[in-house]
């Protein structure tokens, strides 16, 4: 339907070119094949009041006729009556078994499962309402006597309906005014005043009250507000005057009062909005004054005794509106804080469910307000909480549970809580009886308070609190009943008639209780009384009726529904219209078009009022309203069939009392599509395939031709994400991509046009793996083997060839494969699709097992079957031995058997339990085993043998065989164990510790030789203990792990020049042996310290000389110097002799070096001379000539001398073998080796 329309979009058509005239139910009835309904809700009527209600729609109470008209109205009520009442039908008893229809004389025949079962045959029950059976969960009719006022169902015939709606008039009709705000209309109330309260005690920082209301209209409306008193029992609105009191200011819809007195502005007040068309009202609210009285400061201390339930009463002041409860525990702000024993309730009192020491204290309660910071401090009173030899029993503590508020009404918060005393603790669980709690519940509070925000009145019912300990549970309910303010379910709406016509305007409310109605005009009730001598008006509660409308009915109407929570009020405006057609808005089409043979209905829809005579003519020629053109009661003009004599201007004139008007369209009359290319009507393919179904038609070349694909019945969506569906380029062919099995079916191709439309289909057969089988069942299980039958279903175009049988049991959650790739015969009772499979020995005793099987075509295999129902198989003995054995560890003088236990999967019954088998391996084969039964232990993986001390890490031949309660299973093969080691008794020895660096010993010793009375146990590694020689070698001593078997161990992160003690011992799994001497390690160094000056002096082979290394805090032996170039990338290192020492390297005439030493010394290096000194080989006076550096050359020949920048002259050299003068060194006594590099 959707993509007709745009295809009428597309070819400039409207729906009006296009429409067929379906006559439609009127607002606020629910259509059914050929008929009306409507399910009046309110008022509720006795069953003769409830027949005359539904005339007054020109309808009746309905008519039953048929099972599927029952199962129709059936699901209304389920859907739209959660409170299950009843409803008046028009049926009616006329002897025995005998019901007739009052709104259409038929019988009730064929409809006795109509009635609810178990119904006494009663005289005075003689009539029918739709009534919901608790006993047997289902919607039926119910015999009553008719006097009950119950609600009720009218019923109208489509075809008795007239079909122009006026109610489909807005406030443009008639008018040329376009904007929507400048549209003339009277006042609708968009805002409600609400409720209002002053806090008295904030009168000093805000000292006025303000009221609103708002109400929507054009000519925008002006406001008054009254005040509601009663004078001798008779409700008077006193207008609220600013002009005579000035502390009342009305401005617009806002209501502000300066200084409101507490007793002479109390109470309700409404607004009323007025413009032009009339007077609405507005729904009454209270202004009320807020205060918090003072507590009644004496109050006596309270006693509890222990493991007992205890209650505390808040006795809060009087106030208003409510207050929130707070209690304080000894002083300010310290507040009782909730959890599982202690609970404030909603209305200030203080529960624990059980005393205990702790709750001995000082209390206070104190109030706040929910209007204002404003609040009070209750008495402060002492708890004692006396001891006492019992506990309380569980019970619920003062009529719990309880309701919050006690009458709930509809939308407002509703609290259940519970609260039961009672040690130990207990814990608790709602439920609602007869039904699910509402989706929008919640717990909090320890799941003491079920809370269920913004109630409805379908949420009533009874809710169970189950408070449980681990002594006992008890259960208590609470009934909630749910109240309403009434709400309209069918409001009032804007009546636009024409002057003469008869209205009858209804409106509905639903409220609990029962609500009532009344009707006001401009503002003021209408009393039935009134309208005596005026025969016109008639107020039947809901239902006002109006003949023979005339202008004087002009205002604004409202419609009052009133309980006992309040009154609701739903506004109209009547409008009575009297003016000459107009075809202005909505002319005819200047091109319509029609299909040939096609229904075909045109439009005539001028403005008028009243309503005018229509008239049609085909070019210039009147049109009868006999044959295949008639004229509808609407004055539309209907086609049935179009043939091409049709084709020709159309023109409709409209007429009444003021005047006339037509408008004129020529319609064209087209051919339907035709099919050109149909799809195959037959296609098989493959899961996987590609396919192409085509489909082509011709059409008018004036229309657009468009192609919908369905599968099925149901349009295929190309969007879709994931879709196997695409169009191809070639208008109306489908292509399917990588088919599967949900691809199968029929396919119909729709070529369709404005005028008409064609289709074709095809059958689209997919070949694939087998469905899934069913019926999975198993039969004869033993505690191996069983026999599983299944049901074969849709092989999928291939003959099945085989099976796969999968299951899952209690010790495997996953589905696994016992058989695969299986052939099975049919089953000989000529069931083709049953099939058996006998199970030879593939299960496992003493589990539960669930089967399913799977079946397989030359495509493949299929999904599986939903699983079997759980079987068990029949227990056994083992059939395993337990596995993994092994032993060691344990005191000396123990031999520990070890052993995998037996899983689920192999006890094959219960009570499973194991005996050992141990004997020394060295004895004569004849000797018996030594054995032990642990049939007490259970299924244990673990048993400890007590041998004699002497037999420590002996070879011990073990076996272990499982039992269960069926009997014995097979005996383990042999296992070579080791029985507990002893603690070495061989002293690691020949132990020598030497400075590996400057924080580092390497610490050896020799080899310990393997005896099984030297080790007693296998050697897994040795212990280093060191500490520094002063200090206490039982407190201070560390300890270095060296799990391995190499006889040295490198101890690390010592202290530079200290000197250390070291012993060692080796250890087995029992232990450590004997530590070995006490050792003393050799003295470590410090790496050397950096050096500050550099010197160079050079001919054709320069020197180095490195000078003030700094006295280190210890000596360190230095061992002489190196050089590096970065151009050979050679280092060479020497030792010193003195402190000028040449540097014997190829050199580069005119190269530029760089130069960095070092000292290091067996302690390690030490840092690095810095800055880097940067110089030149060669003669400057050869070399001059363009560098900027050639002041630091060094020359290159004897006789030439240069020095480094940065360098003080007084710590110059001499070249030609000429002593040099330096400075004393005392460290070169050290042997300090430097090490310097040069790099160019």
């Amino acid at each position: 339907m959707l993509l007709l329309l745009g295809l009428v979009v597309q070819l400039g058509f409207t729906a009006a070119q296009l429409a067929r005239y379906d006559p439609t139910c009127p607002k606020n009835w629910v259509q059914y094949e050929d008929a009306c309904y409507r399910f009046v809700r309110s008022p509720i009527k006795r069953r003769d009041a409830a027949r005359e209600a539904c005339q007054g729609f020109a309808a009746d109470l309905m008519s039953l006729n048929t099972m599927e008209e029952h199962a129709f109205v059936v699901n209304w009520l389920r859907n739209n009556d959660p409170q299950h009442r009843d409803w008046y039908m028009g049926a009616r008893q006329q002897t025995s078994n005998v019901w007739t229809n009052d709104g259409d004389s038929t019988p009730l025949q064929g409809l006795e499962s109509a009635f609810l079962p178990e119904q006494e045959n009663v005289v005075d029950k003689s009539y029918a309402a739709y009534s919901f059976s608790e006993g047997s969960s289902q919607w039926g009719l119910r015999k009553v006597p008719g006097v009950e006022r119950l609600l009720y169902i009218c019923e109208i015939k489509l075809s008795e309906q007239n079909f122009v709606d006026v109610g489909e008039r807005d406030h443009t009709y008639g008018r040329d005014v376009t904007e929507a705000r400048l549209v003339p209309r009277g006042p609708k109330m968009v805002l409600q005043p609400k409720p209002a309260v002053f806090d008295i005690s904030q009168r000093s920082t805000k000292n006025d009250v303000t009221i609103k209301c708002l109400a929507d209209a054009y000519p925008y409306p002006t406001y008054e507000w009254y005040e509601e008193v009663y004078e001798d029992d008779k409700l008077i609105y006193n207008k609220v005057d600013p002009l005579k009191d000035s502390r009342f200011t009305i401005s617009g819809g806002v209501l502000m009062i300066y200084a409101p007195d507490q007793v002479g502005e109390r109470g309700k007040y409404h607004c009323r909005a007025t413009n032009k068309f009339g007077t609405i009202v507005s729904e009454s609210v209270q202004l009320a004054f807020g205060l918090i009285g003072e507590f009644n400061q004496k109050r006596s201390n309270e006693i509890g005794q222990m493991n007992f339930g205890k209650g505390i009463y808040c006795d809060p002041p009087q106030h208003f509106p409510e207050v929130h409860y707070l209690w304080v525990r000894d002083y300010f702000p310290n507040f009782v804080e909730e959890d599982q024993r202690v609970f404030v309730s909603h209305d200030g009192h203080l529960y624990f469910s059980s005393l205990e020491t702790i709750d001995q204290a000082e209390y206070m309660c104190n109030v706040k307000s929910t209007i204002s910071e404003n609040g009070k401090i209750g008495p402060k009173f002492r708890l004692d909480v006396e001891a006492h030899s019992n506990y309380q029993q569980l019970r619920f503590a003062h009529n719990f549970p309880k309701s919050f508020p006690e009458a709930p009404r509809e939308g407002e918060e509703v609290r259940l809580e519970c609260v039961a005393f009672g040690y130990p603790v207990p814990h608790y669980n709602w439920t609602r009886r007869g039904g699910d709690l509402p989706r929008a519940a919640h717990l909090t509070n320890y799941d003491r308070v079920l809370t269920l925000p913004e109630v409805r009145v379908e949420d009533e019912g009874e809710y169970v609190c189950r408070a449980s300990n681990s002594k006992v549970s008890s259960e208590a309910s609470v009934t909630l009943s749910i109240q309403a303010k009434p709400r309209f379910t069918i409001p009032l709406e804007d009546q636009h008639i024409n002057e003469g016509s008869d209205l009858a305007w209804t409106c509905e409310a639903f409220g609990i209780p029962e609500v009532t109605y009344a009707w006001l005009r401009n503002g003021v009730v209408l009393d039935p009384k009134d309208f005596e001598k005026d025969p016109r008006i008639e107020i039947q509660d809901s239902l006002l009726t109006f003949k023979n409308v005339t202008d004087t009915d002009q205002a604004m109407y409202q419609c009052r529904a009133t309980n006992q929570l309040g009154s609701t009020y739903s506004s109209a405006q009547l409008r009575v219209l009297a003016f000459a057609p107009s075809f202005a808005k909505q002319p005819l089409e200047a091109l319509m078009y029609a299909g040939l043979g096609m229904n075909q209905t045109i439009a005539c829809e001028p403005e008028a009022a009243p309503r005018p005579d229509i008239t049609w003519t085909l070019d210039g020629r009147p049109i009868g309203t006999g044959g295949r053109r008639r004229v509808l009661a609407n004055g539309y003009l209907q086609l049935d069939p179009v043939s091409q004599e049709d084709a020709g201007e159309y023109t409709c004139t409209a007429t009444n009392q003021y005047g006339s008007d037509s408008s004129s369209g020529r319609l064209r009359v087209l051919e339907a599509p035709v099919m050109v290319e149909q799809p195959q009507r037959l296609m098989v393919k493959v899961v996987n395939d590609m396919v192409i179904l085509r489909c082509e038609a011709e059409a008018d070349p004036g229309l657009d031709l468009a192609y919908v694909w369905t599968h099925n019945g149901i349009p295929i969506d190309y969007h879709e994400i994931d879709t196997r569906y695409h169009r191809l380029r070639q208008p109306g062919y489908l292509q399917i991509r990588n088919v599967s099995l949900e691809e199968d079916g029929t396919y119909r191709c729709t070529a369709r046009t404005a005028v008409g439309e064609i289709s074709a289909e095809s059958r689209l057969t997919i070949a694939g793996p087998p469905e899934a089988p069913g019926g999975v069942q198993a039969f004869e299980l033993n505690a191996t083997s069983g026999r599983l039958e299944w049901q074969d279903f849709d092989d999928n175009g291939r003959h099945i060839s085989m099976y796969r049988i999968e299951a899952r049991t209690n010790w495997n959650s996953s589905w696994f494969i016992i058989k695969e790739n299986i052939t099975v015969e049919r089953d000989a009772l000529g069931i083709t699709t049953l099939r058996r499979y006998v199970f030879p020995d593939l299960l496992v005793p003493f589990s539960w097992y669930e089967f399913r099987v799977s079946a397989a075509n030359p495509l493949g295999y299929g999904p599986p079957s939903p699983p079997s129902p759980r079987y068990n198989t029949a227990p056994a003995r083992p059939f395993t031995p337990p596995t993994q054995i092994h032993g060691g560890g344990g005191k000396i003088g123990d031999l520990t058997i070890k052993w995998k236990p037996l899983t689920d999967r192999y006890r094959n019954a219960p009570g499973v339990y194991y005996k050992v088998f141990w004997m020394r391996h060295e004895i004569e084969p004849e000797i018996d085993y030594n054995e032990k039964t642990l049939e007490e232990y259970g299924n244990i993986g673990q048993y400890v043998v007590t041998i004699q001390r002497k037999y420590f890490y002996s070879q011990y031949k073990v076996k272990v065989q499982a039992f269960n309660s069926m009997g014995a299973g097979p005996i383990s093969e042999e296992y070579i164990i080791y029985s507990a080691e002893g603690m070495p008794q061989a002293v690691p020895t020949e132990v020598a510790a030497k400075a590996y660096n400057s924080t580092a010993l390497n610490v050896t010793w020799r080899p310990i030789e393997h005896t099984r009375e030297g080790l007693r146990g296998r050697l897994l590694g040795h212990r280093v203990k060191y500490w520094i020689r002063d200090a206490d070698e039982a407190t201070e001593s560390l300890i270095l792990l060296k799990s391995s078997l190499e006889p040295w161990a490198l101890v690390v992160g010592l202290q530079p020049f200290t000197e250390y003690y070291v012993r060692v011992m080796a250890y087995n799994s029992a232990g450590s042996g004997q530590e070995s001497e006490r050792i003393p390690g050799e003295n470590v160094q410090e790496r050397a310290a950096q050096p500050t000056d550099c010197r160079q002096c050079g001919a054709d082979q320069p020197a180095h000389r490195a000078r003030d290394i700094g006295e280190s805090p210890r000596r360190v032996c230095v061992c002489g110097s190196a050089t590096r170039t970065s151009r050979t990338q050679t280092t060479r290192t020497c030792r010193w002799a003195s402190v000028w020492r040449p540097i014997s390297m190829t050199w580069s005439q005119g190269a530029w070096y760089k130069l960095r030493v070092l000292a290091y010394s067996a302690g390690g290096d030490g840092k690095m001379s810095s800055p880097e000194w940067q110089f030149q080989m060669g003669n400057p006076d050869d070399l001059r000539g363009g560098s900027s550096r050639l002041e630091q050359a060094i020359p290159a020949r004897a006789g030439a001398a240069g020095r480094l920048p940065g360098l003080a002259e007084s710590d110059g050299c001499r070249l030609n073998g000429d002593s040099v003068n330096h400075p004393a060194d005392s460290l070169l006594s050290d042997k300090r080796l430097f090490v310097c590099d040069v790099w160019m």
